[in-house]
């Protein structure tokens, strides 16, 4: 025996390897153990990501399906699904994605029409926030359901602002007070707004110039004048860290008593509230402008990619996720705001004030324009936030930024790539640049197309010269 151990030991191994994958494969497939497999991609925090595997696991059973979840860069999201749609080999089930890439990826066909599966009534609650059902539908097709949306509201610290006598800001100049109070008293900016370069700098821009009744998709109107003129004036006020703040460094800025007044995403309740044990970090629904308050509606929504191999599955876990009870354990375990008002009863009583302060942003949640082009819109925010406020430019220079809004394609063709096409074919064929290309399509320059994949390109003509949103 020991010989036949010796000499022939892959035998042995392959045996015993037979005999586990079946018993294996006998425990998988039954009661307790579903079958199939959908995979669900994210873009979740580490901390989150464990908590909601936990929510999935108690889903599987009812589901009739195990759940493989997997964490997806969001930069990557429209490249990766442009392969597997144009090669037809789908490896996704169910998607979450941010609500600013809605427009392009319905454009480019990368997303199913969820009423094949199930009517609009069947699968979104009569309970939803009404601010998320613009958000469900491209042009009249229901292509999304909600999943987490977000909000930002302001944190502030309690006991700095008793000790100088303020109360927190309600208005663009009692934020101005404030923020000059505070640096009169401790020789150094307490307060902060979201200036990171990218997405975090276009959102704070995006809220300021629609609070003054600006137009964020021109920038070439007394609103936006406005907007830029106070956030010149609010700036050598701020806390010199507001030029790298972001949904993260916020919340370490308010854990550390480095910012006492902060707008931030809901998350923030769980992270420095409860997390961090701050509980003199109190909350309230934020600021307003000239024209009232204004909050961006953030967060993500639900998706079936095109071709994925298990849509009703997947369309199940959609209903699943949207029930009145999965809804309360979110909110309970996660902190996440829910999508119906029926599962606000689930916060625990001591984060009712924060709650509240989400309920009332919610009542002022603005959208960022769906259509495909609101990427390149969107960088151009980024450079107008930096250039005027970060790098301190003067207000003249505003207009180069509205002629860089002009330029923007008003419309596109959706484009099938050829075998022989190139971003750079492409780009000649239809007089653009292979940056717009990259842009519109939210992909990189250097991404090479496949054949069969749809790209969003601008049709020859004149760019966006009015723009009435």
């Amino acid at each position: 025996m020991v010989r036949f151990i010796q000499a022939y030991p892959w035998r042995i191994l392959t045996g015993f390897f037979l005999l586990t994958t079946v018993s294996l494969l006998l425990i998988n497939i039954g009661p307790d153990h579903p079958s199939e497999r959908i995979v669900f991609t994210v873009n979740l925090a580490d901390e989150e990501l464990i908590v909601f595997r936990d929510i999935l696991d108690e889903l599987e059973p009812e589901l009739g399906a195990e759940v493989f979840l997997m964490n997806v860069d969001s930069s990557r999201y429209v490249a990766r699904l442009d392969k597997m749609v144009a090669s037809g080999d789908m490896k996704w089930d169910l998607i979450a994605v941010d609500n600013n890439m809605l427009g392009i990826l319905a454009a480019k066909g990368l997303v199913e029409e969820l009423s094949q599966y199930r009517q609009y009534d069947e699968i979104v609650p009569k309970s939803l926030l009404p601010s998320l059902r613009p958000l469900l539908k491209f042009d009249g097709e229901f292509y999304f359901a909600p999943f987490r949306p977000n909000v930002k509201i302001a944190f502030y610290n309690e006991k700095k602002f008793a000790q100088y006598g303020l109360q927190p800001p309600r208005d663009w100049d009692e934020l101005l007070k404030v923020a000059k109070a505070f640096k009169e008293k401790e020789g150094v900016g307490r307060v902060a707004i979201q200036g990171d370069p990218g997405p975090a700098a276009a959102v704070t821009l995006f809220e300021f110039v629609v609070a003054a009744g600006g137009d964020p998709l021109t920038l070439d109107d007394d609103g936006s004048r406005e907007a830029f003129a106070f956030l010149k004036e609010l700036e050598p006020y701020l806390a010199p860290e507001y030029a790298e703040t972001t949904f993260d460094t916020a919340n370490e800025l308010l854990i550390d008593d480095q910012v006492y007044l902060v707008s931030n995403w809901t998350f923030g309740i769980k992270v420095v509230v409860e997390d961090a044990g701050k509980k003199g970090i109190k909350a309230y629904s934020g600021w307003q402008g000239p024209e009232g308050a204004v909050h961006v509606l953030g967060g993500d929504v639900l998706a079936v990619p095109k071709g994925a191999p298990h849509p009703d599955k997947a369309v199940t876990l959609i209903e699943l996720l949207l029930s009145k009870g999965t809804q309360q354990t979110m909110l309970s375990d996660l902190r996440w705001v829910p999508v119906r008002l029926d599962a606000y009863d689930a916060s625990p009583p001591e984060l009712a004030p924060y709650f509240q302060a989400v309920d009332e942003a919610l009542s002022f949640a603005v959208l960022r324009p769906t259509e495909p082009q609101w990427a390149m819109v969107e960088k151009v925010l980024d450079r107008a936030f930096g250039g005027l406020i970060r790098e301190g430019e003067d207000i003249a220079s505003l207009k180069q930024y509205s002629a860089s809004l002009r330029e923007v394609p008003s419309d596109y063709i959706r484009y099938p790539v050829k075998p022989w096409d190139s971003l750079e074919v492409i780009a000649t064929k239809y007089d653009t640049t292979v940056e717009i290309l990259a842009e519109a399509n939210c992909i990189t320059t250097r991404t090479s197309v496949s054949p069969g994949q749809i790209l969003l390109v601008p049709p020859v003509g004149p760019r966006r010269t009015d723009v009435t949103k």
